[in-house]
């Protein structure tokens, strides 16, 4: 049995003994299974919610039989007449059923990735795999700026986080390469957050636009996000530029946006990823 097979499983609490050891430490280690549990919890909610408010009355079959009866002896005039409040109440059940089924069908599975998503992801694979060595290591953005000049077809200027006396950087920029992409060169920038690798790819918008995945709208934009190979990618355009954000953080990897976007004026945009 495939382990996203066990998810409900486990949610039913049917695992038991190794098995559902085996399965939690699966867990720790793949976000991929992360959020599909997750998804899978957010439609038994949505499912518990949508059950009648009261019990049924035992009288209930009773009188509906009686109804019925009397529905089909009258004249057709009060057989509409009869019939209709229960028709009425046949339509709130009905709609209690369906609404799980449009929810599940309005969370199906997203369109694939962009391509710019795709080259992401397999980049910072690369780098994680230390396949693939920087071409700048540099903790200074102006330095790292300043190699790209010149070298990709767009003006890149990396963000500096304001630091403040006797309070570490939350993150810290590891260095940068060129990538090349659709016959020119894209920038791979890489930092480290809390110990974990975050890469960033940013292209022209003529060059590669951001499609596909689950559409999460704020701040004027449209963020991207999928999941690939266990890891998390965010991909927008803004102002000219196309940017992906890889990175293995919870939910849609928002936390790894910190590092263009420190300031507590951004913090409703990590709310405004996660997550609902």
């Amino acid at each position: 049995m495939h382990v996203t097979d066990q998810i409900v499983l486990y949610l039913d609490d049917e695992l038991q003994g190794e098995e559902r050891a085996l399965f939690e430490a699966h867990l720790a280690v793949c976000s991929s299974c992360r959020m599909a549990l997750e998804e899978e919890r957010r439609l038994i909610a949505v499912v518990r919610q949508a059950r009648p408010l009261y019990p049924l009355p035992p009288t209930l079959p009773a009188r509906l039989a009686q109804v019925l009866r009397q529905a089909a002896s009258g004249p057709s005039v009060n057989r509409w007449r009869i019939l209709r409040p229960w028709l009425a109440a046949a339509a709130v059940v009905l709609a209690a059923v369906a609404i799980p089924l449009v929810w599940r069908a309005t969370h199906a599975p997203f369109p694939g990735p962009s391509e710019v998503a795709q080259v992401a992801v397999q980049t910072h694979q690369r780098y994680v795999r230390g396949q693939l060595p920087l071409e700048i290591q540099s903790h200074s953005p102006e330095e790292v700026s300043r190699w790209f000049e010149n070298k990709v077809p767009f003006n890149l200027k990396l963000p500096n986080y304001p630091e403040s006396p006797g309070q570490p950087k939350p993150y810290e920029l590891q260095g940068a390469r060129l990538i090349s992409f659709h016959d020119d060169y894209a920038a791979y920038i890489c930092y480290q957050l809390q110990g974990r690798p975050i890469s960033l790819l940013v292209t022209s918008a003529t060059t590669a636009r951001p499609a596909g995945g689950q559409i999460i709208r704020w701040g004027g934009l449209d963020f991207h996000f999928d999941a690939l190979n266990g890891w998390k990618v965010l991909t927008w355009t803004d102002q000219g530029l196309t940017y992906a954000l890889v990175s293995d953080f919870e939910e849609r990897g928002q936390a790894s946006c910190i590092v263009c976007h420190p300031g507590p004026q951004d913090r409703p945009m990590f709310e405004g990823l996660k997550l609902r």
